[in-house]
């Protein structure tokens, strides 16, 4: 049986410890673990324009901005980390990452394994109630009718998906991870029921808990 090789970003090995030990009842359908370091960017002489590098509203916050050029690196890591290691059957998590259910056998594509779903147009949100007949399983996503937020958990079924996304994120100018992601159609599928929800977590730039462990929760569905 094939089995899974995880990849996890988190700011320290303690943190990467407990996330293994929570996932450890699915020992069976997991092969290794990888640590990925979380990513903390500063402006010094050799980058001045690092800030430049984010393509985002005007007026978001240097430390907001810092934060996603961050997660946009950490996940760069990641996914050339699955390139140099040869592995398939990857999943990518985010420290906030929380398992939701059971951990199914390796889906034959690449998918999310959580997330948020919304309108094509963000200005929707709220506004426009999506409803899907969804199966278990692989999911395919009509970027015309919905797309998804977040990514707090990826799977990425080969090096060949992996180098992919890669290259499309090796530019000189991006958006947030997330909606480059969704931008750019990198993921065809979603897996449903959610594998993974995102936890409460507190924001050191917004100093505020944010409300993703409601947004993730089913796909905000």
């Amino acid at each position: 049986m094939d089995k899974y090789t995880i990849y996890i970003i988190c700011k320290s090995e303690e943190i990467f410890e407990s996330k293994k030990k929570e996932l450890s009842k699915f020992n069976n359908l997991i092969s290794f673990f990888y640590w990925i370091p979380a990513v903390f960017l500063q402006i010094h002489e050799t980058n001045p324009d690092l800030l430049s590098k984010l393509n985002t509203r005007y007026n978001t916050k240097e430390k907001k901005r810092f934060g996603h050029l961050g997660c946009i690196s950490a996940h760069r890591n990641a996914l050339l980390s699955i390139i140099n290691n040869n592995t398939i059957n990857n999943i990518i998590l985010e420290e906030d990452a929380s398992i939701e259910n059971d951990l199914p056998e390796p889906p034959n594509d690449t998918c999310y394994l959580g997330g948020w779903i919304i309108p094509p147009k963000v200005s929707k949100i709220g506004k426009v109630k999506i409803q899907l007949d969804n199966k278990e399983g692989l999911n395919e996503i009509i970027y015309s009718e919905f797309k998804i937020l977040t990514t707090h958990s990826l799977f990425i079924k080969n090096t060949e998906d992996s180098l992919h996304i890669l290259q499309s994120l090796l530019v000189d100018k991006t958006k947030n991870i997330d909606i480059h992601y969704s931008d750019n159609k990198l993921i065809k599928y979603y897996y449903y029921p959610c594998v993974f929800n995102q936890k409460k977590s507190y924001s050191d730039i917004d100093k505020t808990y944010n409300k993703n462990h409601i947004l993730t929760l089913n796909y905000g569905l």
